[in-house]
């Protein structure tokens, strides 16, 4: 991207300020200094360009879908303990990914669900680590 589409779409990401307003009280204008506005049209595309380079980063087997503003990573396998090693190696290189380019994982809106056919692996528990914080499902 360059020329004048760079321009409009730094115009559209930088030097942008926010407020709040509550009951007809207006609070202070606060610069906001990272991500994409919610709610326009543009951010879910913007997000998607940025989010690209990490889909490569994943480990073979790991498929991926991507949308508006999140990315869900699954293994389809026909023994567990491999599906739970691409699932492991594809968190570490999530998050080596977000160190990177200084995203911020949330892992209250990530989790982790076992789908599986087995009786002996349903009384499983899986913990995945994002940014330091454990994961349950």
């Amino acid at each position: 991207i360059n020329g004048n589409m760079m321009k409009w779409i730094q115009s559209f990401l930088y030097n942008r300020k926010v407020r709040v307003t509550m009951e007809g009280i207006n609070s202070k204008k606060i610069l906001l200094k990272h991500g994409v506005p919610q709610g326009s049209v543009l951010s879910p595309t913007l997000f998607l360009v940025f989010i690209n380079d990490l889909i490569p980063e994943l480990p073979q087997g790991v498929r991926t879908a991507l949308y508006a503003d999140g990315l869900a990573v699954w293994s389809v396998e026909k023994h567990i303990t491999i599906a739970y090693k691409q699932i492991h190696k594809a968190a570490d290189n999530i998050a080596t990914w977000a160190e990177k380019w200084l995203v911020q994982l949330n892992a209250e809106k990530s989790s982790t669900t076992l789908f599986t056919l087995s009786n002996k692996d349903r009384a499983g528990e899986i913990q995945l680590e994002l940014n330091k914080l454990l994961e349950h499902n």
